[in-house]
């Protein structure tokens, strides 16, 4: 849980990590499943809670501002939770308030994907880039929410291929019917993206482009941003039909897969 706090006058949130619920058996048959299909950078990081959940973020937090990337500052620590200085609005809340103008709506995802780069070229990975856990305004690109980390079950580039995966997830549902621009763009972002990065979200997209013409098929708004989704992907870079893995693969805030969880449960 997290809630708008202000210290001194100045924005900031103060983050409550929960005691759990009992994750453990879904989430090994989902990490199970996705072993099996040779899916990778699709296997849930384990679900960390309370102070466990809270070193992590903090860890990670640490680890990012390191290597240059914008996250908040940690303003202190409690027993189960931090509070952090706020860093603006998050990239979702502009996209809807620009989604009736594409100019503005391109500029903004532009300028999110050259943030992703940027941090992967440094060495870094984010875990759940969704339009939600990205921020932007004057100061630029930011990124939140770090509870869990992709490193704890995948190597650096499956978790870089993962990235990748989310965003173009995220932010297809804004991009009805201009699927092709956002494929433009993150196809000039892929093009930068080391060889085994590429190889790592084809070796997913492989195995996961058969959904794309079930997704289609189905009526259901999140089956219909899947299929959108995987165009964009499959346009942006042959090889990364990983895109394809946004066939209904929704790595909610908890590390879940919505899609194989619907099928197994």
């Amino acid at each position: 849980m997290i809630e708008p706090i202000q210290i001194a006058g100045e924005a900031a949130w103060l983050k409550h990590y929960d005691n759990g619920s009992g994750r453990r058996y879904r989430l090994a048959a989902l990490d199970l499943l996705a072993r099996k299909l040779g899916l990778g950078p699709l296997r849930p990081p384990p679900h960390h809670a309370g102070r466990d959940a809270r070193d992590v973020e903090q860890r990670r937090i640490l680890e990012l501002q390191d290597a240059g990337v914008r996250v908040p500052q940690i303003l202190g620590v409690g027993d189960g939770a931090l509070v952090l200085s706020d860093i603006g609005p998050t990239l979702a809340s502009r996209m809807r308030e620009v989604a009736g103008e594409p100019a503005r709506l391109d500029a903004l995802t532009e300028e999110a994907i050259a943030a992703i780069g940027d941090g992967h070229a440094r060495g870094a990975h984010f875990g759940q880039p969704w339009p939600r856990n990205l921020t932007v305004d004057e100061r630029g690109v930011g990124f939140i929410d770090f509870e869990e980390d992709p490193l704890e079950v995948m190597p650096l580039d499956d978790a870089q291929a993962r990235d990748w995966v989310l965003f173009a997830y995220g932010t297809a549902r804004y991009y009805g019917g201009r699927q092709d621009v956002l494929s433009g763009m993150i196809g000039d972002a892929l093009a930068q993206a080391p060889t085994e990065v590429a190889e790592a979200a084809g070796r997913v997209g492989a195995r996961l482009a058969p959904l794309g013409r079930f997704a289609r098929q189905l009526r259901h708004r999140d089956t219909r941003t899947v299929a959108r989704a995987i165009s964009v992907l499959r346009a942006a870079a042959p090889l990364l039909l990983a895109i394809a893995v946004l066939l209904g693969i929704d790595l909610i805030h908890d590390g879940e897969i919505d899609f194989f969880a619907d099928l197994l449960f």
